[in-house]
């Protein structure tokens, strides 16, 4: 027997679950970097709000991120070096 918790935040692919889940978890680095556009970020907030699966998703995308984050150290590099990196870059785009 499913508890009502559960019943509540189940969704079927009938109500476009499963599109919104696929479209949020494509956001999910965008939402966790700051680098979302407003409308995306309220696109996101009110689904995993609704959604159990894709809170739980996002949570741990973001303690990875915490984790990884906190074991790396910022190195500054030569402004040529960046500038190398930034050309070739565009040159694969």
């Amino acid at each position: 027997m499913e508890s009502k918790f559960t019943e509540v935040y189940q969704k079927t692919s009938e109500e476009g679950h499963d599109t919104d889940c696929g479209k949020v978890s494509d956001m999910l680095d965008l939402v966790i970097d700051g680098e979302a556009t407003s409308e995306e970020q309220k696109f996101f907030n009110t689904h995993i709000e609704e959604c159990v699966n894709c809170f739980e998703s996002h949570q741990k995308h973001k303690l990875l991120k915490g984790i990884v984050s906190g074991h790396l150290k910022r190195v500054i590099v030569p402004e040529s070096l960046a500038f190398s990196i930034r050309a070739k870059i565009q040159e694969t785009l």
